[in-house]
């Protein structure tokens, strides 16, 4: 979801004149965070299953660090940190996993559906009759190849703020203000 945010605001953003070689003019400041907290979840995460309850709080620290930080970006402020809290209130109700809605499991493959049900995946668990505030986690499907797969509420809101951000940060010459105000 976030890779398909990207990918259009980048599109639209050079559609409509804007360049990502514009980022200075939109004061966004510390995004090597954001980039840390997604090292921590797919790069360390999977190697470090152990370390979980710990790695997960620690990488959405970061996020919303990032957040704090640029502020002055109010759309990505507030679209991203509404993601934020709603993935990060499903997550915490669930011992640190997003629940996944039992229906999704028939999209995934048979060897998918077996680790999910084991627990075998970080961050991951299937959605069962204790699960907590399911309809924040993820229980939408995107069947795009490569760009889809599972996503919440809060991770569409962090698409949209994702999306407002670079076109702040590439800044095209004929959108309207408010679409480019990040």
């Amino acid at each position: 979801m976030l890779i398909l945010a990207v990918l259009c605001a980048i599109v639209l953003g050079y559609l409509t004149g804007g360049r990502l070689s514009r980022y200075e003019g939109a004061a966004l400041t510390w995004f090597w965070l954001p980039v840390i907290a997604l090292l921590m979840q797919e790069v360390l995460l999977p190697h470090l299953t152990g370390l979980h309850a710990l790695l997960v709080p620690l990488s959405y620290l970061l996020i919303l660090l990032f957040l704090w930080k640029n502020r002055h970006l109010r759309k990505t402020a507030l679209l991203c940190g509404l993601g934020w809290g709603c993935n990060t209130l499903v997550i915490c109700a669930n011992g640190f996993r997003m629940p996944v809605a039992a229906w999704a499991v028939s999209h995934l493959s048979p060897e998918g559906a077996a680790s999910l049900a084991a627990g075998e995946i970080p961050m991951y668990a299937l959605a069962r009759e204790h699960t907590r505030l399911l309809f924040l986690g993820d229980v939408l499907y995107c069947p795009l190849p490569f760009l889809g797969g599972f996503a919440s509420v809060g991770d569409l809101l962090l698409a949209a703020g994702l999306f407002f951000c670079l076109l702040r940060v590439m800044d095209p010459d004929c959108l309207p203000r408010w679409l480019k105000s990040g």
